[in-house]
C-alpha cells in the first residue's frame, strides 16, 4: 500500500537573472529538432539525505533555499534563454521574465520515501505537471525545493522539452551547482546556442502529436552492477561480442515486452522499439557537450513476436539499426526535413493494431550524480511516473554501473511484465534506495 504524504507549499516566487540580457541576444530560434520535441517538461528529481558525510547537512533549510535562489539568478544570466518566454511556439523571447521557484515542506522523513518509492507520488516533488501545455507557451524553467523534517531534501526540476534534451539538462544542473559552490559564474563554461544554424527550422510550426494515456502504471526495476555483468555475457554473441550496458538492458526489456505481447494478444505482431541517440559526438565536426537544445535523433528496430526471441538476436538488431542510423540518420535530419518530421510523428506506427510500439530513452552516463550544491552529492537521481504508454526510461544506479529502469505499461500488461522470469533473473522490482 502506497504511503500518503503531507506536503505544504510555503513560498512561490520568480527568480530573475542577476544581469539583464543584452538587446542583441533577445531572440532565440528553435532548431528543427526543437520544433519536433513533444510538448512537455523534462523532469528530474535529485534526493539529498540529511547526512551526506559532510558538515553541510547542518545548514538550515532557509539558508539552503537562499543559496539555490542566488545561484539560480546567476545561472539565468549565463543560460539566458531559460529566463525567457516561448513565443508562437517557434522562438524564445529572451526578456528576463525569469524562472519559477517553489519551496515546499514535507512532513515526513526522507527515508520514508526512499524505502519503497512510489513513482506516481514522486510527482508531488515537481513544481509543474510534466504534460502541462505551459511547456509550449510560457516559462521554460521551474524548480521546487522540498525540505523534509529530518533535514533531507529533494530538488525537483522541470525544463521545457522545447529547449532541453538530457545533455542540456545535465549541463544546466552541473553549471548551477558549480555556481552555488563558487558563488560566481566565472568558472562556468559558456553554453553554445547554435543548434538552429546546424539544423535550420521549418518555416511553419510542425504539428506533432503523441498520444498520452491516463490509465498507466509506471514501475521501477533495478539491475545491479553484478547482474549487468552476467546480462552482458548472456547477450554477447558472434555478431556483437561485446554489447554495451545500454544495449544489453534494452534487449532484456524488449524481450520481456515481446513475451507480454505473446501472452496477452495470442497472435503474431510486429514489435518495434525506438531508441534516442545523442547527436553531438556523431556530427562532423563534433559538437561540444555544452551545445544547448535538442540535439538528438532516434533509430528504430523491429522483431516479429512469432519468431524465436533471444537476447543475442535482439542486441544484433539494435546494433544493426544504430549502425545504419550513423550512416544515414544525420542526412535525413539535415536535408530530408520532411522525412525526419514524418519519422518524429511516427504516423506509420501509431494507431496500427498489428504493431506493438515502444520508446526507449537512456540517461546513462550523464553526470547527474555529480550535482553538488554544497551539501554533498545526491543519493538518488530519478524521474517520476511516465506519461507515455510502452515507454522505457533508463538511468544510472548510484554506483554508475547498475541501471535503474522505469517502465510505463497498461495495468494488464504490467501484471505480466513484472512477473516475467526473464526479467526477474536480472532485475529487482523497486528495491529500497537506502540499500
Amino acid at each position: 500500500m502506497a504511503m500518503t504524504m503531507d506536503i505544504e507549499i510555503v513560498a512561490r516566487e520568480t527568480i530573475k537573472p542577476s544581469s539583464p540580457t543584452p538587446q542583441h541576444l533577445r531572440n532565440f530560434n528553435f532548431s528543427l529538432i526543437d520544433q519536433t520535441a513533444p510538448v512537455m517538461f523534462t523532469p528530474l528529481l535529485l534526493f539529498y539525505p540529511e547526512n551526506n558525510n559532510t558538515n553541510n547537512h547542518l545548514i538550515p533549510a532557509t539558508q539552503r533555499s537562499q543559496k539555490l535562489k542566488t545561484s539560480l539568478s546567476k545561472l539565468l544570466t549565463v543560460f539566458y534563454p531559460l529566463a525567457g518566454i516561448i513565443k508562437e511556439q517557434t522562438t524564445i523571447e529572451c526578456n528576463d521574465d525569469g524562472a519559477e521557484y517553489v519551496e515546499a515542506q514535507i512532513k515526513c522523513n526522507l527515508s520514508d520515501i526512499l524505502q519503497q518509492p512510489d513513482a506516481s507520488m514522486l510527482r508531488s516533488f515537481l513544481p509543474v505537471e510534466i504534460e502541462s501545455e505551459e511547456a509550449d507557451s510560457s516559462r521554460l524553467l521551474f524548480v521546487q525545493a522540498n525540505f523534509f523534517k529530518c533535514g533531507g531534501m529533494v530538488i525537483g526540476v522541470c525544463i521545457s522539452h522545447k529547449i532541453a534534451d538530457t545533455e542540456t539538462l545535465s549541463t544546466v544542473l552541473n553549471s548551477w551547482s558549480q555556481i552555488a559552490i563558487s558563488g560566481s559564474s566565472d568558472g562556468v563554461k559558456f553554453p553554445e546556442f547554435n543548434a538552429a544554424s546546424i539544423f535550420p527550422p521549418l518555416d511553419s510550426k510542425p504539428h506533432i502529436t503523441i498520444p498520452r494515456h491516463d490509465s498507466l502504471i509506471s514501475k521501477r526495476f533495478v539491475i545491479e552492477s553484478s547482474k549487468i555483468v552476467s546480462l552482458k555475457a548472456k547477450a554477447a554473441g558472434a555478431t556483437v561480442q561485446q554489447p554495451t550496458r545500454v544495449e544489453a538492458v534494452t534487449a532484456l526489456i524488449w524481450k520481456c515486452m515481446i513475451n507480454v505481447s505473446r501472452s496477452a494478444k495470442g497472435f503474431p505482431r510486429l514489435s518495434v522499439i525506438s531508441h534516442v541517440v545523442n547527436l553531438r559526438k556523431r556530427i562532423e565536426p563534433p559538437l561540444p557537450e555544452n551545445c544547448i537544445g535538442n540535439i538528438v535523433g532516434a533509430f528504430f528496430a523491429a522483431h516479429s513476436t512469432e519468431k524465436e526471441t533471444d537476447l543475442q538476436g535482439l542486441v544484433c538488431e539494435l546494433r544493426k539499426e544504430l549502425t545504419e542510423f550513423k550512416k544515414t540518420g544525420l542526412q535525413k535530419i539535415k536535408v530530408e526535413k520532411r522525412t525526419w518530421l514524418k519519422m518524429c510523428g511516427i504516423e506509420n506506427l501509431l494507431g496500427r493494431e498489428d504493431i506493438d510500439y515502444h520508446t526507449c530513452t537512456s540517461w546513462c552516463r550523464f553526470p547527474l550524480y555529480e550535482v553538488d550544491f554544497g551539501w554533498g552529492k545526491p543519493i538518488w537521481a530519478t524521474v517520476p511516473s511516465l506519461i507515455f504508454k510502452n515507454a522505457v526510461f533508463m538511468m544510472d544506479a548510484r554506483d554508475g554501473e547498475g541501471v535503474e529502469v522505469m517502465v510505463s505499461l497498461s495495468e494488464e500488461d504490467m501484471a505480466l511484465f513484472e512477473g516475467d522470469q526473464d526479467l526477474l533473473e536480472f532485475a529487482t522490482v523497486n528495491p529500497s534506495v537506502m540499500n
